[in-house]
């Protein structure tokens, strides 16, 4: 097995291979963005150069230095998508074509397009590119792309969820993710709409454990039929080795080993605000959360490989487990954080803005423990208690 690099090694390995900015802080949090990779940020970290490096990053790929016509899967902690990636009115298949793996490959504009800096200091950076996307049923969206990656402190961190982490060693970053419809026509949801989407990639480990959120059944704020608390099947069925809901609690337990390809999926009407993993391997505490509205008028668009009834029926978490595909291969081994905004029905020069945090902590485990009891109402032994090494 391959030793794992720290901060630093990671830096100093992209550096070799592409441009990169860093961000720091006194704290000892750190981040790494490339502007060639749509100004992804590809990793950071708690404790500085020499702390551990949480972002997945395919090593194999970059040193390669080629292009795939497919996808061009860098890696990244914090990384723009465009949704729906299924669908009649997807971006990420040719008109009339069949929607199937053959014929799927990633728009060149969240994939290899450079994204310019606008504006940079030592916790913030901005990003911009303009471009255009034609979707399955021949609807072109024209549009801008705005990222701004800020570093956050550990104070910031603790008013967004109520903790106090005084005495952990804490990154905190966010972006700030913004289309703006540049063109001429509106969008509609008759043409088809498109979605912010935002992916967090993290090392797998043998009980990585992803815990999601969800509204329970007798919740007064979601629909009068709120549904199955998650959508598990897009892979086929998952036993209990790798999923486990608990509607008591409100949670999802999900297995990030990165060696079978299943996900998870959350709607509008069971989504909350927050979703996180515990890494137990490395002794990881990861959150996530996003600004997820009150009220989703267009719904939210729908990323299943079929011509759809529901179109804007989809998903607004996602949970994603590495693992081979249907060739036997796979993308690379790795679990991913997943949020996305509604469907966007913008009028000409219309914006949106979609906000995705990531907060990691490492430190004493009864400190991380009564965190995630704050957060996600279990703690770490609850946690670890679901997928334990046989």
């Amino acid at each position: 097995m391959t030793e794992e690099k720290n901060f630093g090694a990671d830096v100093e390995f992209l550096n070799q291979h592409v441009e990169t900015i860093v961000l720091s802080n006194s704290e000892g949090g750190s981040l790494v963005t490339v502007p060639a990779w749509q100004g992804r940020t590809m990793t950071s970290s708690a404790r500085g150069a020499g702390g551990t490096s949480y972002g997945w990053i395919n090593y194999d790929h970059i040193a390669s230095g080629k292009r795939d016509p497919v996808i061009n899967l860098y890696g990244g902690e914090d990384r723009m998508w465009i949704s729906p990636e299924g669908g009649q009115y997807s971006v990420f298949f040719d008109p009339g074509v069949p929607l199937d793996f053959a014929n799927w490959r990633t728009p060149e504009l969240i994939d290899t397009t450079p994204f310019d800096v606008v504006e940079s200091n030592d916790k913030s950076i901005s990003f911009r590119q303009n471009g255009s996307l034609m979707n399955y049923s021949r609807f072109t969206f024209d549009m801008q792309m705005d990222r701004q990656v800020n570093l956050l402190s550990r104070s910031d961190a603790e008013k967004v969820h109520g903790i106090d982490c005084s005495n952990l060693a804490v990154v905190a970053h966010e972006s700030r993710n913004t289309l703006t419809n540049t063109g001429s026509e509106p969008w509609r949801p008759e043409t088809g709409l498109i979605s912010i989407w935002m992916l967090c990639m993290n090392k797998p480990a043998e009980n990585a454990t992803l815990v999601v959120p969800f509204k329970k059944g007798d919740s007064e704020k979601h629909r009068e039929k709120p549904g199955t608390p998650v959508n598990a099947d897009y892979f086929g069925k998952l036993d209990g080795t790798r999923l486990q809901l608990n509607e008591e609690e409100g949670l999802a337990y999900f297995l990030g080993d990165g060696n079978m390809r299943s996900k998870l999926g959350v709607t509008f009407a069971r989504a909350c605000p927050v979703l996180g993993a515990w890494d137990a391997t490395h002794s990881v505490l990861t959150v996530v959360d996003f600004n997820l509205p009150e009220t989703a008028p267009a719904g939210y668009t729908n990323n299943l490989w079929e011509i759809q009834e529901e179109p804007y029926a989809g998903d607004v978490i996602n949970a994603y487990n590495d693992g081979p595909n249907e060739s036997g291969g796979k993308l690379g081994g790795f679990f991913e954080l997943e949020t996305i905004s509604p469907a966007l029905a913008l009028q000409p020069g219309d914006s949106f803005t979609h906000l995705h945090r990531t907060v990691r902590m490492e430190g004493d485990r009864k400190i991380l423990s009564d965190v995630s009891h704050h957060i996600f109402g279990v703690d770490l032994d609850r946690i670890e208690s679901h997928f334990t090494s046989k």
